[in-house]
């Protein structure tokens, strides 16, 4: 294990958290093998594999933009009793992504939102 306190043990320490909050498997390699790709690997009630997770962090001084505009939609969705959710569109015709006109769709929520052991 990586010294605590570490960017690399705070890394391992993220996938072990995502892993549990969507009853997956942190990958031994934490996708550093060529054939271990992601982070966190989830499989259905039947044991077929369902989700690919690859976890990011930063420890940044300053908030990203979209962490600002997410804690905005989050207060606002509170004050109405309802989980709160991003959506961001790309053009980005080339992107294997992309729909047939171009755009990729994505949505973002909170873990705690959104994992069966939230």
């Amino acid at each position: 294990m990586a010294a605590r306190g570490s960017k690399k043990r705070l890394s391992v320490e993220h996938e072990d958290w995502i892993a549990r909050k969507y009853g997956g498997h942190r990958s031994p390699s934490s996708g550093g093998a060529g054939h271990d790709a992601g982070d966190v690997r989830c499989y259905d009630e039947y044991g077929r594999p369902s989700l690919l997770i690859e976890c990011k962090m930063t420890m940044a001084k300053t908030r990203p933009k979209i962490l600002k505009e997410f804690e905005k939609i989050a207060k606002e969705a509170w004050a109405e009793g309802r989980d709160s959710a991003l959506a961001l569109r790309y053009f980005a015709p080339e992107s294997i992504l992309a729909d047939t006109d171009g755009w990729v769709d994505l949505i973002v929520r909170r873990v705690g939102d959104d994992s069966a052991q939230a």
